[in-house]
């Protein structure tokens, strides 16, 4: 399985690197986790109610999205995983795919010392304090792409502009409010370690 963390990209670049990296995994079958942070902007999944979900105010960038959910928003200082994973060659479920998202996600925040759990049978992860980590994939072919955001240094006031995930007055949680330290690349090869070692433990995620 290949990893490349990316640094800042810009998220229109994002989305044209994750479908040459779906084609390519369909004549390769190789696997691909990419790492990355973005410049503020909007993200309307399948789901989204389109303008419904955004506050008329917001002076960001929307853009129309192809992965499963509702609205939700993209910032400096939050880490942003798309994997892109052939769910034949890796003999997963699209269901034990996000499964196996999710748990990563969880263990690399509790390595940190944060606990978090799921919450209205929607697809992310909360702490006590609010929502800290959203998840959303879309599977083309057998192939993943879209993934995982979690909430690291970034501005959480930004959520203000969208109804996030549909639901109204949700609050919001960030790494930086129990450790300040750890940056986005770090907790990404933390995540990535996660990963790969449930994907070596678990064909499936029930």
């Amino acid at each position: 399985m290949d990893v490349k963390w990316l640094g800042t990209v810009d998220y229109i670049d994002s989305l044209t690197l994750q479908n040459q990296s779906v084609e390519k995994n369909k004549i390769t079958g190789r696997n691909l986790i990419l790492g990355c942070e973005h410049s503020s902007v909007i993200t309307l999944g399948r789901r989204s109610e389109g303008d419904g979900e955004i506050r008329s105010k917001t002076h960001l960038p929307v853009v129309k999205v192809s992965r499963g959910g509702h609205a939700t928003l993209h910032s400096p200082g939050q880490l942003v995983i798309y994997p892109i994973l052939n769910l034949r060659e890796l003999k997963l479920t699209v269901r034990d795919a996000i499964c196996l998202l999710e748990k990563a996600t969880q263990a690399s925040l509790k390595s940190l010392g944060i606990e978090t759990h799921r919450k209205h049978e929607e697809p992310g992860l909360y702490t006590d304090k609010g929502k800290i980590a959203f998840l959303g994939i879309n599977v083309s072919h057998g192939i993943t792409s879209h993934g995982v955001s979690i909430n690291v240094s970034n501005d959480l006031s930004l959520f203000k502009n969208i109804r996030s995930c549909g639901i109204e007055n949700e609050s919001f949680d960030r790494v930086a409010s129990y450790n300040d330290q750890i940056l986005t690349h770090e907790l990404f090869n933390r995540w990535v370690s996660e990963f790969q070692e449930l994907l070596q433990k678990e064909s499936s995620c029930i």
